[in-house]
């Protein structure tokens, strides 16, 4: 059994996490986890944590466990079905040689808790899966920075060790494809808009740099989506969500075009948000819900959110690939630290 376990490699499909319940105390804890990264917060620490621990802490949680008992679903929040979802069918393709499950960032199942527990059953190979097609140090590079931390406190010797993340899939044909597809798909069934808003989550514009390629692979994931679909330039538009704070991010911002387009006699609008494999609270209530009221009471008269790409049968095809092709970008965590 162990020299099966050496030869198999340990897939762990990661994304950013969840709290447990919807419920203020389990949203004040996993907001604490989340909002105490560096690599997501880099303001000096002492101004941010008592700003963290003394406001933002006493005020959010409830507000955020509300929105997320709107969503929550028998199997927890729509990120954990949606991510054990593409883990399960993930794991239908890969039976043989790879063994599949889950580890997120953030709240549980951790990935601290995941390393221990297949490195204690003798495996040898373990591969990352961000469910972030395009790279950035807020995401990628944070799970990169938390599994150096607990190799480091767990004493995990790397030695025999191949702890791997596949980094980006951003312009990677298959992803690219199963989105056009799924589109098209959607289109099919609810005619085509005026125009298609492509949105990205925002980050600081004080963030993007050298080491930080996150807001042009998202043009280029956006373009190449829009080629696809033989979109013209005014067929769509290119758009950042979830701004938090008063500090200037990366644009145009989504808000202000949905405010703005109906004053431009564009009325019918669909949404698409291709750097989310799986929905969540930021697509099903942002997207979904706050963003088609605000439309709406903008002047606008359709609104339609294209739900993620999720358990997306070309899709996971294109992970089941991802994951086997020896060309793709494997590469040592701890090359991105």
């Amino acid at each position: 059994m162990e020299s099966d376990h050496k030869s198999k490699t340990v897939v762990l499909v990661s994304n950013l996490g969840t709290p447990n319940q919807p419920t203020e105390q389990d949203v004040r804890v996993y907001l604490r986890e989340f909002l105490s990264d560096k690599d997501v917060i880099r303001l000096p620490r002492i101004f941010w944590l008592p700003l963290l621990h003394l406001i933002i802490l006493r005020v959010r949680p409830k507000k955020s466990a509300e929105l997320y008992k709107k969503v929550w679903t028998e199997w927890g929040s729509p990120l954990l079905y949606n991510t054990f979802l593409q883990a399960g069918l993930l794991r239908q393709k890969l039976h043989q040689d790879f063994v599949v499950d889950v580890a997120m960032r953030y709240g549980k199942p951790s990935i601290e808790s995941k390393i221990i527990e297949y490195i204690k059953l003798g495996f040898n190979n373990i591969l990352f899966l961000p469910m972030f097609p395009q790279y950035s140090t807020t995401t990628t590079k944070s799970i990169a920075n938390q599994i150096a931390r607990v190799t480091k406190k767990n004493k995990i010797s790397l030695e025999n060790k191949n702890i791997c993340m596949i980094k980006d899939f951003h312009d990677y044909d298959g992803y690219i494809d199963s989105s056009v597809s799924h589109i098209k798909s959607f289109q099919t069934k609810h005619g085509k808009p005026d125009k298609l808003l492509l949105s990205f989550h925002g980050i600081p514009k004080s963030y993007v740099g050298e080491d930080e390629p996150y807001q042009s692979q998202c043009f280029k994931t956006a373009n190449l989506i829009a080629n696809k679909l033989n979109l013209s330039d005014n067929d769509y538009e290119i758009v950042f969500q979830s701004r938090f704070g008063k500090s200037e991010w990366i644009q145009p911002y989504l808000a202000e075009r949905l405010e703005k387009l109906p004053l431009e006699n564009t009325k019918n609008i669909q949404v698409y948000c291709p750097g989310f494999p799986s929905d969540c609270l930021e697509t099903i209530e942002e997207i979904g819900e706050e963003s088609h009221d605000l439309f709406m009471e903008s002047g606008g008269e359709t609104y339609k959110f294209i739900p993620c790409l999720n358990g997306d049968k070309d899709f996971i095809d294109f992970l089941e690939i991802l994951i086997k092709d020896h060309e793709t970008e494997k590469i040592d965590f701890r090359d991105l630290l």
